[in-house]
């Protein structure tokens, strides 16, 4: 039966209309979209981590996500994506826990005509392949002198490749002080490459954070991305900038919170995650007295002896691109004090640099010692400021 129904004009006006008639016995209304469209609807979707469409300057690593509950996961999914169209290779983004953070859809299913996110459409989280971050490859016969250092680096890597060996009595955190330049990196990365593990290197001053907390989330950041890589290698140079001693924070009052974290960390790495912290520092007397303690053991880097210093210019001078006629014996004579790096900065690559710009075919003794006391004769002439407050 017709019935004859109020339209309101869009002056506001009421309007009676009998020339519109609609039977109500025949007018059927969905109960939802999805009874309309069921056949839209998306079964599964797997989705991937993609991060941010814009990096912050000062995040180093990409932000790690998994999920520990797929119920859970599932409503949180639902609640925000509901109702959206979307396709093989859209980004969606999560507005709630990690705002503007973008998961890319990897594959849909069904394949060919779904395409909207329905009330039970599954979420599936698909991790990425996990790689292990990159680094130049040492050898420990690049590593010249210091047996206590090279002793326990043996132990370290037969810990890595065999934890099962140690148990309890396992190597964690070692901390390796001496003069810049004496190899403590490069031991380091000697240990990493031997026990083909996982490399993490971070500047001390690298973990300050420009806010509060930033540099506590960073600490904690680096050791967990350090356990889903295990077994692998902590090294934090310039330890002194964020675990300096109390005596001195209240010049650096900003790396308290760091210290604290770090001492977490510490303290709380299990051997059976098979992460091992080494720290390094120029000045051990900088450095917090609890933080101190809670490394095993404090290796020294010295300056190398003269019989070193022979070995080390033996080994760099077989990578230079010309002829050599060097007395090595003579030339460490004259660098008592040198470390390693100098010898190979200052020293060697001057070598090559100059017989690039001169021209020449080989790079004599002569020569070197001519860069020596070029050194030398500069050092003469820097004197420190005078009557600087008078």
């Amino acid at each position: 039966m017709g019935k004859k129904i109020s339209l309101i004009s869009p002056t506001g006006e009421k309007e009676i209309s009998s020339n519109i008639e609609i039977d109500l016995d025949e007018l059927e209304i969905s109960d939802s979209i999805e009874t309309i469209h069921s056949e839209d609807i998306i079964k599964k979707v797997f989705l991937a981590p993609a991060g941010y469409p814009i990096k912050p300057f000062e995040q180093s690593n990409p932000i790690q996500v998994s999920v520990t509950d797929t119920n859970l996961f599932q409503a949180y999914a639902t609640e925000q994506w509901l109702g959206l169209s979307v396709k093989v290779n859209d980004y969606i983004f999560d507005q709630l826990i990690i705002p503007d953070f973008a998961f890319k859809i990897k594959k849909i299913i069904p394949k060919n005509k779904a395409h909207r996110i329905g009330a039970e459409t599954k979420f599936i989280l698909v991790q990425p392949p996990i790689r292990k971050p990159k680094f130049n490859q040492v050898s420990f016969n690049d590593v010249i002198g210091n047996e206590q250092a090279l002793s326990k680096a043996k132990i370290i890597v037969e810990f890595l490749k065999n934890p099962e060996k140690f148990g309890e009595w396992a190597p964690k955190n070692i901390l390796f002080h001496g003069p810049p330049g004496t190899g403590k990196t490069l031991t380091a990365k000697a240990i990493a490459s031997s026990a083909k593990c996982a490399f993490f290197a971070k500047k001390g001053t690298s973990l300050i954070g420009n806010h509060v907390g930033d540099g506590a989330s960073k600490i904690h950041s680096l050791y967990n991305e350090a356990k889903s890589h295990a077994p692998a290698i902590i090294f934090i140079d310039e330890l002194d900038s964020v675990g300096l001693s109390r005596a001195f924070q209240s010049v650096r009052g900003d790396v308290i919170e760091v210290a604290a974290s770090l001492l977490a960390e510490l303290d709380g790495l299990e051997t059976s995650e098979g992460v091992i912290t080494i720290g390094a520092t120029n000045t051990l007397r900088l450095l917090d007295s609890g933080l101190r303690s809670r490394f095993e053991e404090e290796i020294e880097f010295p300056i190398p002896t003269e019989e070193e210093r022979v070995e080390m210019l033996e080994l760099f001078s077989k990578k230079i691109p010309f002829e050599i006629d060097i007395d090595f014996k003579i030339i460490s004579k004259n660098t008592e004090g040198w470390s390693g790096r100098a010898l190979h900065e200052k020293l060697i690559k001057i070598s090559v640099h100059k017989a690039i710009q001169q021209d020449l075919k080989i790079i004599t003794t002569d020569l070197l010692l001519d860069i020596i006391n070029l050194g030398k004769s500069n050092k003469k002439e820097q004197k420190p400021p005078s009557n600087i407050f008078t």
